[in-house]
């Protein structure tokens, strides 16, 4: 192998489908996303669960789901349908992400998936985003105990894909990411799929990658 590219996920390979979310959810809640978003940022780091398989996702959600029906009086049919949403759902694939990651393949580079994201199994979300036959390996901050632009995480992908740093390619869409990568030695790139960055190393979109 020739090296290695490893994407970041969200905003990279997916974005959040809050709209589809909002259709199942909606009708079982009695405020919006942006209060639930909250009372999930509120809980999940008083919590102590931390999301490192498909087991203990499953965990924290179902334990979010009773805290939040017990605290705003939901009942039992709500809390059962709540039980039943799986979090993953709340993703979906950019159009150009599986390309992306077939043209590194094709051209012989392992492919790394690094998230920061805590609350969605990294493997079980490229798994149900259909990216997963694609990557060899995925970290997530709470797999690893650490998060980017720490440069422990970038080390441990380039570990886990059997690359050098210097040999890896990294793309995110944070530029403290972005520039964590390079501190470490990779060559990265800066996802502005908003087109509203300035300046070198950025990318518009994933198509672009290879021709950079």
């Amino acid at each position: 192998m020739k090296g290695a590219v490893i994407f970041d996920r969200d905003g990279v390979l997916a974005e959040f489908d809050l709209e589809g979310v909002g259709r199942e959810l909606g009708p079982l809640l009695p405020f919006g996303l942006e209060q639930l978003g909250a009372h999930l940022r509120d809980w999940a780091p008083r919590s102590g669960r931390t999301v490192t398989c498909a087991a203990s996702e499953r965990a924290f959600w179902d334990a979010f789901w009773a805290q939040l029906c017990a605290a705003r009086g939901l009942d039992e049919t709500v809390r059962g349908q709540l039980l039943r949403f799986d979090p993953r759902r709340t993703l979906k694939a950019f159009a150009d992400a599986r390309p992306a990651l077939e043209q590194a393949r094709r051209l012989g580079y392992r492919v790394g998936v690094l998230s920061n994201f805590t609350l969605i199994d990294l493997p079980g979300s490229l798994e149900w985003l259909g990216l997963a036959p694609l990557v060899d390996a995925a970290l997530s901050a709470a797999m690893l105990g650490t998060a980017k632009p720490a440069p422990e995480a970038y080390q441990a992908m380039a570990r886990a894909l059997g690359q050098r740093e210097e040999d890896c390619l990294f793309v995110d869409d944070r530029p403290e990411c972005v520039e964590g990568a390079r501190r470490v030695g990779m060559r990265a790139w800066l996802l502005d799929r908003r087109g509203q960055a300035t300046g070198e190393g950025l990318l518009r979109g994933l198509d672009e990658l290879f021709a950079a």
